[in-house]
């Protein structure tokens, strides 16, 4: 099966083997480098859009995971900024306790 000179005499231009501007005939050994190599360059790109999506879904879940540790750290410091002033003993690091915590939600009308 003969494949479409246009579809070569494109393929040969944008591998740089070929000017634009030239409209001579497909010649043989350009139909043989495009039947032996147009598929592989077909598979390495889709393998390159793949690899693209998954890059940038790693990137969402990761932005995603560092926002949520953000508003966990934001919500931890002003529970212990709420503990302190409603008269807890609150320290600056570890667990804050549940008394602490469920106040803080009940005050400011959260649930985490």
């Amino acid at each position: 099966m003969e494949p479409d000179p246009e579809e070569v005499r494109a393929y040969m231009v944008a591998k740089g083997m070929r000017r634009p501007d030239e409209d001579s005939a497909v010649t043989p050994p350009e139909v043989r480098f495009f039947l032996d190599y147009k598929h592989r360059d077909d598979a390495r790109e889709a393998a390159e859009a793949q690899r693209r999506r998954q890059q940038e879904a790693s990137w969402k879940r990761a932005k995603a995971a560092q926002q949520a540790a953000w508003e966990h750290k934001e919500h931890m410091r002003k529970a212990r900024e709420w503990g302190r002033e409603n008269g807890h003993r609150v320290g600056t690091r570890g667990r804050i306790a549940a008394v602490v915590w469920s106040g803080y939600q009940q005050a400011m009308g959260i649930s985490l």
